[in-house]
């Protein structure tokens, strides 16, 4: 009997699925019955996959072994450099210099600025009414000391004074021939380094702090003369 009553029932199913079909109307309506289980089923899949992952926790490889390691930037340190590196730059660069000269009982004092293609400043020296002050000014064409505002061409400005030790480039190429060794006698808050010559019976010097030349020296052995050379600010006045 319960066989008989499924097989009706599987029947009247198709029968009305067939009645369904027979129409447009009929056909529209199952189209959407079909729709409706199709996004009922996605919707139910959807929840399911939402659960579980949302319970799921994924472990995170570890790649540390693989990865290359990012160095830490560096701070910059400053090289120490060679005195004739250190040469060079008082060749190459502008600078603010003190030139403190002694020859016999003469004293001059050059002060100013040495730019690339010119120099500028102050000469103090020694006359019989007492100590004077001119300013100059030096290029390729000569050199000029002022009268006011108006640059006059002289040949005395130097008048007393070796020329060939205001030759920096040939000053340091002497000392480089010379060797120059550090002085360790005297404890300063700089590095002194000298040579002695003993044909033309002088000694050279350099002061450095490490990173720049700071001075230059020429003295006569028997104190007959004294070039002491100062400088500062380099590179401050490059154009």
């Amino acid at each position: 009997m319960k066989k008989e009553k499924k097989k009706k029932e599987i029947g009247k199913f198709r029968k009305w699925h067939q009645k369904m079909k027979s129409t447009p109307k009929g056909r529209a309506y199952l189209k959407l019955i079909y729709w409706a289980i199709f996004f009922a089923v996605l919707f139910i899949f959807l929840a399911i996959s939402s659960a579980i992952t949302k319970d799921y926790e994924p472990v995170e490889e570890d790649n540390s072994v693989n990865e290359p390691v990012e160095n830490e930037p560096e701070e910059d340190v400053k090289v120490p450099q060679t005195i004739e590196a250190m040469q060079q730059e008082i060749l190459n660069h502008t600078y603010r210099y003190t030139y403190d000269i002694t020859v016999g009982s003469d004293t001059y004092l050059f002060e100013g600025i040495k730019y690339y293609t010119y120099e500028e400043g102050y000469k103090t020296y020694q006359t019989s009414l007492g100590n004077e002050t001119v300013r100059y000014y030096v290029d390729y064409t000569g050199v000029y000391q002022f009268n006011g505002n108006e640059k006059v061409l002289v040949t005395d400005l130097y008048q007393g004074v070796d020329m060939q030790y205001l030759d920096f480039a040939h000053l340091f190429d002497i000392m480089n021939i010379l060797v120059l060794t550090k002085d360790t006698t005297e404890n300063r808050d700089y590095s002194v380094y000298y040579a002695e010559d003993g044909i033309n019976r002088y000694t050279l010097s350099v002061s450095v702090d490490g990173t720049y030349l700071t001075g230059a020296s020429v003295t006569a052995l028997d104190g007959s003369y004294d070039y002491q050379f100062s400088f500062s600010d380099l590179g401050d006045f490059d154009e």
